[in-house]
């Protein structure tokens, strides 16, 4: 076990304390060495005595008798009497406050002592503060043991495997890519909310390809001492290195690559700027795999995001109801139950696969509670309302919710497909991601953007002849196009050269823009209806599934 320097001076302090305890002690033992005795007593003893040998000292009258000092108070005493019969010999008067200003000088220095080590073991410039962190620092990287977790035991999220085999196959041989010219992707940085396996995936990885696995948390490199969070990366990279090829992995690395523009901190931009530099550097980092890990990649700083540093970004959702039987059923191996697993994940819309975990585990105790062998719906419908997410409560839908969720992201998607633009998934709860190819846009090419944002509050008002309050991030799109619009064309006019021109104010016909929406969903209505139950069923329609049914119509 490793003694640091706090735990030295706590002991230096308290052996020092011990040795003044037993000096003090000592001395006023030897101070209080002679017995006290009465003049009467005294006397006996001085008759008593063959040495009749007495010493004066302190107003005391001192003997030795029977191998023992005895004194008395000399008031009691005849002491011209006493000197004409026995030989006295005087001691000068102790002055006690020399005593006591020793004890006050042994006392500050101990003090001064403390204070030294102290302030030794806390200055970052210091060899004793620079000693205890390197042996800290050494203690941190190393490499954990290889885990017996592989890829089959990450379940419900099949298509991100299958992205990341190359990965692990590089990583078991890269003489082989090497010879082909093929280099390793730097960095890989895993997106997606909490729970969904990001960490365990990482571990799987590492497990698969059979090399050193270096965990460490962004808020491990977060440090109120300048240049330490630099100096901890730089020699993480060092050990990675010698034991390449090996995997780096920083979980919540948002802690430490926040977008320097909107958060400053010296300490931390020291540190992300010493990661951004071993990722890409002069120097070579071949068979040193980074994995990230993060839920806020809307916050990291750019110069991290860009090629040549996460070179890939695979983002984890939360689990379908396929995806989330699959994890339901892993989880239920072991265990007596008697429900179909179907139904419990159409019940569990919005679950996390960590959320599902302690789903099972809660409906194993409450089925214990009440005596049961045996896991049963009730059980899981009993406490499907008390699993917590962190804090807050897992956000489940009723079977109206979902399909007033399904029609609104069915409408935009379809919308979306007969306009042009493309997407790879459509989801029951993420918002579409329109995938634009092009770089330079049109005027048409916005109003369809205004036509896709605005397809899902229309069809759901058109349906329900009422509003809701889903669609709020594509309102803000809607807006933002708008006003985009208007600082893009309003100077724009065909008789921007000619002497005749005049500034115009330029605006969308919202009204009718509108009105083409409409008209669009009258037309796609059967269309809608039936993928919206598709997507309610499943949670995940493809992009070719949408265009299929349309190219079928039309």
């Amino acid at each position: 076990m490793q003694i640091t320097n706090k735990k030295k001076v706590q002991i230096l302090f308290s052996f020092s304390l011990i040795i003044l305890t037993i000096v003090i002690y000592s001395w006023l033992k030897l101070a209080q060495n002679s017995k006290l005795v009465s003049a009467n007593e005294f006397k006996k003893l001085l008759q008593e005595s063959p040495a009749k040998e007495l010493f004066l000292k302190d107003d005391y009258l001192y003997i030795q008798s029977h191998n023992k000092e005895f004194k008395t108070s000399i008031r009691g005493l005849d002491l011209k009497e006493l000197y004409q019969n026995y030989p006295i010999k005087v001691y000068p008067k102790t002055k006690n406050y020399l005593t006591y200003i020793a004890i006050l000088l042994l006392f500050s220095i101990l003090i001064a002592i403390l204070v030294i080590l102290k302030r030794s073991s806390t200055n970052p410039n210091s060899i004793m503060y620079q000693k205890e962190n390197n042996d800290l620092l050494e203690n941190k990287i190393e490499p954990q043991v290889c885990s017996n977790i592989s890829f089959k035991d990450v379940v419900g999220i099949g298509d991100t495997k299958e992205d990341l085999e190359d990965i692990v196959a590089f990583l078991k041989n890269p003489a082989k890519f090497i010879r082909k010219g093929i280099k390793m992707p730097k960095g890989l940085l895993l997106i997606g909310p909490p729970g969904v396996g990001k960490t365990l995936l990482a571990k799987a990885i590492s497990s698969e390809a059979g090399v050193p696995f270096f965990y460490h948390s962004g808020a491990n490199f977060v440090h109120i001492y300048a240049g330490m969070g630099a100096k901890r990366v730089k020699e993480l990279f060092q050990k990675a290195k010698e034991l390449a090829p090996s995997i780096i992995f920083i979980d919540e690395i948002d802690a430490v690559g926040k977008s320097r523009d909107k958060f400053h901190s010296d300490e931390r931009e020291a540190t992300l700027n010493q990661l951004l530099v071993e990722m890409d550097g002069f120097e070579d980092n071949l068979g040193v795999l980074v994995i990230g890990a993060t839920n806020r990649v809307d916050i990291l700083d750019s110069a991290l995001l860009r090629p040549g540093r996460f070179d890939r970004r695979v983002f984890i959702d939360l689990p379908n109801v396929k995806e989330r039987e699959q994890i339901i059923k892993h989880y239920l191996l072991g265990k007596s139950y008697n429900f179909d697993t179907l139904e419990v994940a159409k019940i569990t819309t919005g679950f996390s696969p960590a959320s599902l975990e302690v789903l099972i585990n809660e409906a194993s105790l409450h089925a214990y509670k009440n005596k049961r062998d045996t896991i049963t719906l009730e059980d899981i419908y009993s406490v499907r309302e008390n699993v917590l997410y962190g804090k807050k409560r897992v956000a489940t839908l009723s079977e109206k919710e979902k399909a007033i969720q399904a029609n609104y992201q069915i409408a935009k998607a379809v919308v979306a497909t007969w306009l042009g633009f493309e997407f790879e998934k459509l989801y029951l709860l993420n918002p579409l991601k329109i995938e634009s190819k092009k770089t330079i846009n049109s005027k048409t090419e916005y109003e369809n953007l205004l036509m896709v944002y605005m397809a899902g509050t229309l069809y759901l008002y058109k349906k329900y002849k009422e509003l809701f309050d889903i669609g709020k991030e594509d309102r803000k799109r809607v807006r933002t196009i708008l006003e985009n619009a208007m600082n893009d064309f309003a100077m724009i006019h065909p008789d921007f050269f000619s002497k005749n021109y005049e500034p115009y104010e330029f605006d969308y016909n919202v009204e009718a823009i509108l009105k083409k929406v409409d008209n669009l969903l009258d037309s796609f209505k059967d269309i809608i209806e039936k993928l919206s139950k598709e997507l309610i069923n499943k949670e995940i329609l493809d992009y070719k599934e949408i265009k299929k049914e349309l190219d079928a119509i039309f």
